[in-house]
């Protein structure tokens, strides 16, 4: 008894649209009897709202005030790079026996990390201005952009 009940709830909606099929031919030529103007003026196969949507250019994949979030970044790349330079110079000149040599280490290892700080700084005012510049409203961060325009 389940499967015979189960039977006219599949035959049901195949014959749906089928009759909407029927009645689909029927009512595009009324619609186009009616309005021949209308039908003329847009193709068959483009949908009325996408006719009247601008034409947009494609959007770049980093805006200009995004290029601040990358070179935040590398800043800060350069100065973990930096920082792990100045630690092994200066484990390195723990090692090392002659004075000459773990002093030019050391002072090495000082400029590295010396160098390190100064980069994870311009970092964070690099990252800082992209964040200002994104939440500004437009014509307030096109100038503050440090961009010239041509």
């Amino acid at each position: 008894m389940p499967a015979a009940a189960a039977e006219p709830k599949t035959a049901a909606p195949a014959a749906k649209p089928a009759a909407a099929a029927k009645e689909q031919p029927a009512s595009k030529a009324q619609t186009a009897a009616k309005e021949p103007s209308a039908a003329k003026e847009q193709p068959a196969s483009a949908p009325v709202a996408a006719l009247d949507a601008p034409a947009r250019e494609p959007e770049p994949f980093i805006r200009g005030h995004r290029y601040a979030y990358v070179a935040g970044g590398l800043l800060l790349l350069g100065g973990v790079g930096f920082g792990y330079f100045s630690r092994g110079e200066a484990r390195r000149a723990e090692s090392l026996e002659s004075a000459r040599e773990s002093s030019a280490a050391l002072n090495r290892a000082k400029t590295a990390a010396a160098t390190s700080n100064v980069m994870y700084g311009v970092a964070g005012l690099t990252l800082a201005y992209g964040l200002l510049l994104e939440f500004l409203p437009e014509p307030a961060a096109d100038a503050a952009s440090l961009t010239y325009h041509f």
